[in-house]
This record gives structure tokens, sequence and C-alpha cells, in this order.
């Protein structure tokens, strides 16, 4: 047979001995049969994103996380750096998850090498040493299916008490082998405390092992082991060990959402605290109000200021700002000599000199207006002014040069005077 490329690499050193055949393939992987260390075990190569068939992938890579914090990062912004980190988690989500189900007991494929992307694990095998069918491809008695459920539940809670949930367990993801069911196929296991959708997995791989139970013996309205499991997951009572009733009674107390929220605001305060004292110069902000006393009125006879001392009623140059406002009323220092009244009479006269027309300068080509023609008859309304003052139509009073009225031009509707 011709070796896959994406074994070749293996093959060179020397991890696996000779490719024999293909063995299964998948929506995500294809399986081949190799000899490796001189026995016959599968290696696994997970396909690419484009070529995979699995939906929702989004919700099942919920609250996977990673040692390297910029990876991380990479992969929340959905970078090219972050794609392919994202791609290695999705294959190596596998492995991490077998190791970890092995441990809590489960009955697993024994992983031996995880390669370039490439996974070469134990050969499950029937009572014949062939490899083992699929649950979905055989068919068993009422006594036997039963027995086969409740092996499969019982892993089913093994899983949830080492945090994981399978996410796509069914008939098809389990194989028969000579010592009891195995169960394969994890790289879209989720982790139940960072996964939201941890629950409705656990209870859709409940209801597809029910679904095999019922072909063979019918049980008719299906138990609620799933939602007994979750809730003694979440109260931390779940044990390898409990035996599950299928009897649940959902809460009816009342949601509080004020307590929810108001645990959500304080989180969100204390994250906001942690991010300034983190970040330097970036501290909390403190607004000082300093409200001075008032003043103190000066007692009468006290020592005047000279031009040196200056307090805050007296501003020089230099001082510059608003006065501060002082609803204090003012001391009355009857010692200082009172202020001189204003001159009227030579502001009168300024005001006169300014209303007086300009003298026309020697550079100006216009010519001054003449004066005004006094012996002119007056208007012909005598209420519009004074009789004993006689003035020419369109002058003014202060002798100013009258204002010539623009000629209108004709427009096209009317003829030309």
């Amino acid at each position: 047979m011709r070796t896959p490329e994406a074994l070749i690499s293996l093959v060179e050193y020397g991890v696996i001995d000779e490719v024999v055949r293909p063995l299964m393939s998948g929506k995500e992987a294809q399986i081949y049969l190799v000899i490796a260390g001189g026995e016959r075990r599968v290696a696994k190569i997970y396909k690419e994103a484009q070529h995979r068939s699995f939906k929702h992938r989004a919700e099942y890579t919920e609250g996977r996380k990673t040692r390297n914090s910029r990876d991380q990062r990479a992969m929340g912004k959905h970078t090219r750096h972050g794609r392919a980190q994202d791609e290695a988690a999705w294959r190596s989500a596998e492995v991490d998850a077998i190791y970890r189900l092995q441990a809590a007991g489960v009955r697993v494929p024994q992983p031996y090498n995880y390669i370039d992307g490439v996974l070469v694990m134990e050969l499950v095998t029937d009572g014949d040493g062939h490899p083992a069918p699929r649950l979905g491809d055989l068919s068993f008695e009422p006594h036997e299916a039963r027995h086969i459920f409740d092996h499969l539940l019982g892993e089913v809670v093994r899983m949830l008490c080492a945090g994981l949930v399978h996410g796509d367990l069914s008939d098809f993801n389990v194989l028969m082998a000579a010592d009891g069911p195995v169960v394969i196929d994890f790289p879209q296991a989720v982790d139940a405390a960072s996964n939201q959708s941890a629950r409705k997995l656990l209870l859709r791989d409940v209801d597809n092992l029910y679904r095999f139970l019922d072909r063979y013996a019918p049980l008719g309205r299906p138990p609620l082991f799933a939602q007994e499991m979750w809730d003694l997951y979440q109260s931390n009572l779940l044990t390898p060990e409990t035996k599950l009733l299928g009897r649940h009674a959902p809460s009816t107390r009342p949601a509080n959402t004020r307590e929810v929220l108001a645990l959500i605001g304080a989180a969100e305060r204390d994250a906001q605290r942690q991010r300034a004292a983190l970040q330097p110069g970036r501290g909390r902000k403190v607004e000082v109000i300093i409200n001075p006393p008032p003043r103190a009125p000066n007692p009468a006879g006290a020592q005047q200021r000279g031009p040196q001392q200056r307090g805050p009623q007296q501003r020089g140059p230099q001082q510059r700002g608003p006065r501060p406002a002082n609803n204090h009323q003012q001391p009355i220092h009857h010692d200082r000599p009172a202020p001189r009244p204003p001159n009227l009479e030579r502001r009168d006269a300024q005001a006169q000199h300014d209303r007086r027309p300009a003298a026309p300068q020697e550079h100006d080509r216009r010519a001054a207006p003449p004066p005004p023609n006094l012996e002119r008859t007056p208007p012909a309304n005598p209420s519009a002014a004074p009789a004993d003052r006689a003035f020419a139509p369109g002058d003014r009073a202060d002798g100013a040069r009258p204002r010539r009225r623009r000629r209108r031009k004709p427009r096209g509707d009317h003829p030309n005077p």
C-alpha cells in the first residue's frame, strides 16, 4: 500500500514500521491500520478544517485555553496565527482528553504517540482478534441492551466527575471490544466547568444512549438520568459510585436577578481596580475640594498694607484671573479718603467732540459736504420739527452727510423709463 503523505515522517522516524490498510474514515479523521513496535495499532490522521464536516464547532471550543497567552489572544481575535493555533488545539484535544479519562478509570483506547498531528493508539479488537465493530452495527437481546446502557451511563458519570462531557456520544462512537464497550472519538470533548453548552451536550449524549436501548427494550418515557446527574455535579455530590435513579424535581425557587446583577457589578469593579493597579500612572483619580474659611474683617485703625504687601483684596498686574466670590460684607474704613466724583464737564465735551464730522484729509479726493442751508423753507408738515428751526429736507440734526438713496435697477418685466 502507498504510504499516506501524513505518515511519511513517522515512517522515517521509525515510529511506524508499516502501513497495512485504511481502517475507517469519519467526518473529521481517517484511521489506518499500521504496524508499530511489532504490534498492530491504529494511526488517526485528522482532516484539515476545510475538509471536515463537523458543524457548530465554536460551541465545542468554548472555554478551551492554552498556556501561551499570546496564542490565546490570537485565537480570540481569529488572526492567521490564531487560526493555526486553534487547529492545533483541536487536534491535540483528543490526546489530552484520553489521558485525563484514562486516569479517571474510563475505558478508552491506550495512546502511544502523537507526532505532527497524527495520533498512534491501541487497536481495539473483539473476541476473535479482529478490529472491534461499532455498537450501532450490532444487535442485542433486551437484557444485553440494558446491561450495556447501564455500563455506558456509568462511563458518562465518570467522565463528568473528571470534568469532561463527550459532546458527540452515540452508538457509533462506542466500540464493542472483547472486555466490554470502549468509548472513542474525543476531539469535541468540552470542559463541564467552562463551557456554557456542557449541560445541553450532556443531555443529548444520554438521550442518544437511551435511543439505542429503546430499540431493543422499550421503556416508554425516558428517565431523567442526565438532569439528575447534572444537579448532583453542580452540588458537588456526584461520585463515580453514584447510583442514578432517573428522578429529578426541577427547582421552583424564583431566580433573584438583582443579586446576580450585583455580583456581576462587583466583579467588574474589582477587575477594573486590578487593571488600574497594573497600569503605571493610571491609578484612581481623587478629587480634592478645598473650601477656604471666610475672611475676617480688619479692625478699625489697622495698619494699611503698602504696595509691597498686597493681600487678596489688592491685585497687581501679575495676578490675573477672576476675583474669587465672597458673599461676606466688606468692611467700611472711615480713615480712607473718599473717591473724587467724575468730571462730568470733561466727559460732555469729549462726547460732543466725538459727534463732530471728521475733517477731510489732504489725500482724500472726495470733497467735504456743503454745510446745511438753514434759509430753506421748513417741511410741509409743521408738526415734524419745531417752528423756530429751518432746515432742508434730508438734512440730519447732527450735521452728518445725508445718505443717498440708491436707484433700483428696473426688472425685465417693466419697460425702461
